[in-house]
This record gives structure tokens, C-alpha cells and sequence, in this order.
């Protein structure tokens, strides 16, 4: 990855992750706790039962993600939170955590993971093969990490 691209993210504003930094910690703790299971978890279960608060968003009050559907702003919320973990985590070892975090359906991340990867100037192919295959080494690399290293 280039260091333009990884000083862009780095510089971005991350106004979820910066007005909930419990949440962000509390999800870092979740995803590293699968991670040293070497599962995976959906993103409904990842953020089961987490009370998010913030000023940003209804006025401060307690609110859960996608409760009790998934809205758009539950997912550019779940994003930002994700990115900035994914950040972090590439910035220590070289990984994305929310590799780890995927759809029910398919199975696979959402489209958000790939175009943070792609924000990152990580991965850019669209080739079906070469994108699982990016995805399967950054979940391995994800459940080596946290299976050696303290989050």
C-alpha cells in the first residue's frame, strides 16, 4: 500500500468512531476475541446488544445497530466503526480485522470492506477469484495475529 493512501486514512475524520470510542473498543474486543477462536461472525452478531450513544446521532440517546432493521445510517455508522478498527489493525500488524466480519447470506464481506481495501489502494481487482483469495489471506492473517497477540 502506498503511505499516501495510509496517510489519507490516518488523517480522515472518523466522526462515529470519535463519538462512541467505547463502542470502537468494545467492537476491537469482540472481533479479536473471534479472532482468536479462527472464526468468523456476522455483522448482526458482532454488534448484538451493543448501546451505542452519541451526540451526533438522536440527540445522545442509547440506540442499538440495526435494531430493529438495518437502516442506512446503522450501516455508514457499523462502516466507520469497521474502518477505523481495520486502521488500527493494519497499522499494528498488517491486517484488516473486519476481514473477519461478514454477511449472513453470502457469507463474505460487504461491499464496505472492499471499498475501504480499495480507499487503501490494498487490493483494486474485481476478478470474483482474486477478490475471495485477498479476502481468505486477510482473515488468515487476522486469526494468526490475534491468536499470538493481545488486543
Amino acid at each position: 500500500m502506498a503511505n499516501n493512501n495510509l496517510d489519507k486514512m490516518t488523517a480522515k475524520r472518523w466522526p462515529y468512531s470519535e463519538a462512541c470510542p467505547e463502542a470502537l473498543a468494545e467492537l476491537g474486543r469482540r472481533i479479536a476475541a473471534v479472532g482468536k477462536k479462527r472464526e468468523l461472525i456476522h455483522y448482526s452478531k458482532l454488534v448484538n446488544g451493543l448501546e451505542l450513544r452519541m451526540a451526533n446521532v438522536g440527540d445522545d440517546a442509547p440506540f442499538e445497530l440495526g435494531v430493529p432493521e438495518w437502516s442506512d445510517q446503522d450501516r455508514k455508522i457499523l462502516g466507520d466503526l469497521l474502518g477505523r478498527l481495520s486502521l488500527d489493525t493494519y497499522q499494528r500488524g498488517k491486517f484488516l480485522a473486519s476481514a473477519l466480519v461478514t454477511a449472513k447470506g453470502t457469507q463474505e464481506p460487504g461491499e464496505g470492506f472492499w471499498s475501504f481495501v480499495d480507499e487503501l489502494g490494498l487490493f483494486t481487482s474485481t476478478s470474483p477469484t482474486r477478490r475471495l483469495m485477498f479476502w481468505t489471506e486477510q482473515v488468515r492473517l487476522a486469526h494468526d495475529w490475534y491468536a499470538s497477540n493481545a488486543w
